[in-house]
């Protein structure tokens, strides 16, 4: 048989389930030629892409959250601050001629205490349990106190310092105990710990910018806006800017480049200026507040905000479909339209099936024949030659119909012969062989009919030999 006629095996048929299944539309998607027949439909379209648009848009919302969630949330807080004294046995200091009595009673001393809290922690609904709010020390890189006593008397301990450490807890005030008898002027100074870092900007720098303590995110930002509303910048090259009379002066050259801003900007921040609160311990009562207390702005994380983004994302989430009947019902909207539009398609193969038909009814039917024809064979495996080709002349018109008709013809011939000679014990020709010799040990006459047979043998055998090709040995079959 003809290679080029070969059919597709039973094996390959998950390769063409496949290819049929790459072939279907998008389950929401309407095929343009559905738009040609129904031009309606292109406002399905539209509303598919406006779709598509408004997906994208909360999911990139989504995720703005969710990056929100992972960057700290600050907001504005006041950290007042309260220093007080406490004074011990100073009764027993003087005895009633006025001189001491160092040798008596127990030594006098005071007890002073700088303590600070939040002042809305008790009304803010998010710090009504103590635990999570920040306490006094974390506000701080270092606090020191001075200690404004006669350095004769009292050599040690008049200057007392505190620095933070990662691994130390933090606290609610400190205390610092102290010997005496006198009234004693104190000064707490406080180093806040910003986060991030602040710097306080030089005065030529402040008078540009118009700012005195900024991140230096903010500093560079405040630059930029400077450089960008006095149109400093070079419009030939980006990258470069154009000082002008006020920024030539504070950098000492013309012309400046934005990589270089950082560095030049560096030499004119300094740490921002510590709090310095003065105090006056006293020792003429057992108990002494200032009368003054001191607010200082701070900033926190907010967890209010954070927990408010982390409810809108499990609201909004897919995964929440158990508890908001919300994504429920768009998912049943969705299987809905699915299924509508698996309709449509349908639909369309049946118009074009019948249109088909109704065209050219003829030609429909012998290919829609010669199609489920080919489709049983690739389904049963088993056929090696279309049946529905079979049924036509131009099946037998091919060059390898003699050729088939000549061998099978030949076996026929030779398979009646043996049936006829079996009776006397002689043995068959060999397949091979295109004549038939006469055979030897066999009177002429000894077999009735026996020389009538041969011929009829010869007759066939050149009735079929024009059609033999050259150099043909019967070795073949079909």
């Amino acid at each position: 048989m003809d290679p080029a006629r070969k059919r597709s095996s039973a094996a390959e048929l998950p390769a063409l389930i496949s290819k049929a299944k790459r072939k279907r539309p998008n389950d929401n998607q309407i095929s343009s030629k559905i738009e040609a027949i129904v031009p309606e439909s292109k406002l399905y379209t539209e509303l598919l892409e406006f779709e598509k648009k408004l997906d994208a848009t909360i999911m990139r919302k989504r995720l703005d959250l969710q990056e929100t969630l992972n960057k700290p949330v600050k907001i504005k807080r006041t950290l007042r601050i309260f220093i007080s004294n406490l004074a011990h046995d100073q009764d027993a200091a003087e005895s009633e001629d006025d001189e001491p009595q160092l040798d008596k009673g127990p030594t006098p001393s005071w007890t002073l205490k700088v303590e600070g809290r939040l002042v809305d922690e008790i009304n803010a609904s998010a710090y009504k349990n103590r635990q999570t709010s920040r306490k006094f020390s974390s506000f701080f890189r270092s606090v020191m106190i001075e200690l404004d006593r006669d350095s004769n008397l009292y050599p040690n301990g008049n200057f007392v310092e505190w620095h933070k450490s990662p691994n130390q807890a933090d606290v609610d005030g400190f205390e610092i105990k102290r010997h005496g008898d006198e009234n004693v002027k104190v000064r707490v100074i406080l180093h806040v710990d910003n986060s991030p870092e602040r710097f306080k900007l030089s005065p030529e720098l402040a008078d540009v910018l118009a700012i005195d303590v900024e991140t230096r995110p903010g500093i560079m930002m405040a630059l930029w806006q400077y450089i960008k509303f006095h149109q400093l910048q070079d419009p030939e090259d980006k990258r470069n800017i154009n000082c002008d009379q006020r920024l030539a002066a504070l950098f000492g050259q013309p012309k400046i480049s934005f990589p270089a801003l950082p560095e030049l900007i560096g030499r004119f921040l300094s740490p921002p200026d510590p709090i310095v609160l003065e105090y006056t311990v006293r020792v003429d009562k057992p108990y002494h507040l200032s009368s003054h207390c001191y607010d200082l702005d701070v900033e926190v994380d907010d967890p209010v905000f954070k927990s408010k983004v982390a409810s809108l994302l499990s609201a909004t989430s897919l995964n929440s479909a158990t508890t908001n009947s919300l994504p429920k019902q768009i998912h049943a909207q969705d299987e809905q339209i699915m299924q509508y539009i698996q309709s449509m398609h349908n639909s369309k193969t049946k118009r074009d099936f019948l249109l088909r038909f109704a065209n050219d009814p003829a030609d429909f039917l012998d290919r829609w024949v010669t199609s489920q024809s080919r489709d049983l064979e690739v389904i049963l495996g088993e056929s090696h030659v279309n049946l529905e080709e079979q049924r036509r002349s131009e099946f037998y018109n091919q060059q390898w119909v003699n050729e088939a008709v000549f061998h099978y013809m030949t076996a026929k011939n030779q398979k009646k012969l043996q049936e006829l000679l079996g009776g006397h014990g002689a043995p068959p020709p060999p397949p091979a062989q295109v004549g038939i010799p006469p055979q030897q040990g066999v009177p002429p006459g000894g077999h009735p009919g026996h020389a009538q047979q041969q011929q009829q043998q010869q007759q066939q055998q050149q009735q079929f030999q024009p059609g033999m090709a050259p150099g043909h040995h019967g070795d073949r079959r079909f």
